[in-house]
């Protein structure tokens, strides 16, 4: 009896628990094999590279609020960019990964913060650069997709004597868009 009450007490504790660790668990891509999100379905929380999908995707379901580029390739290449929910698509996936979304504007305190010619933050691993440039101008980013985004980083970094970008965005500014927040390394 004593054994009873004590499960009986344990029961609502575990499925609060339970339900507070659904609120919290992060969204993911779920890739469907037929149209209108129906068949069979493989579900993604993060970046993913050489993928043995057992179907071609043809329909994406993509969280609210969430990008992500599914790539035909192992390592990220051939990449489509989803911002929404897709009922019909055909692709072959092998990689894919969250987008981090696009800077938009810009704060006007950054201006009168950091100064001087391509200021940055340097550390003994690595260097950070708000706004990178190229003898005075920005680094355009065309076309303004995440892959342009990623070479023209890595080249900036390799030309400040670092191997590799870890980290970069991109920022529209009149509809031109231009390399943002560039973390460059030596480690990859």
């Amino acid at each position: 009896m004593l054994g009873t009450a004590a499960l009986a007490a344990l029961l609502p504790a575990q499925s609060q628990a339970q339900a507070q660790a659904q609120d919290q668990a992060p969204a993911e891509l779920i890739m469907f094999s037929q149209g209108r999100y129906k068949g069979h379905n493989y579900s993604v929380a993060g970046a993913s590279q050489s993928m043995r999908i057992p179907f071609t995707v043809k329909s994406v379901q993509i969280p609210e609020g969430q990008a992500w580029e599914l790539c035909s390739g192992n390592t990220f290449s051939g990449c489509k960019e989803f911002t929404k929910s897709d009922p019909s698509t055909v692709i072959n996936v092998r990689s894919v990964r969250p987008i981090a979304p696009r800077i938009t504007t810009v704060a006007p305190t950054v201006g009168a913060i950091v100064t001087g010619p391509n200021p940055s933050l340097r550390g003994m691993a690595s260097e950070y650069f708000v706004a990178p440039d190229d003898r005075g101008s920005r680094i355009e980013v065309t076309p303004g997709t995440n892959e342009a985004m990623s070479t023209r980083a890595r080249d900036f970094c390799r030309t400040r004597g670092w191997r590799n970008s870890a980290y970069a965005r991109l920022q529209t500014i009149d509809g031109r868009t231009f390399l943002a927040d560039v973390l460059c390394a030596d480690a990859n």
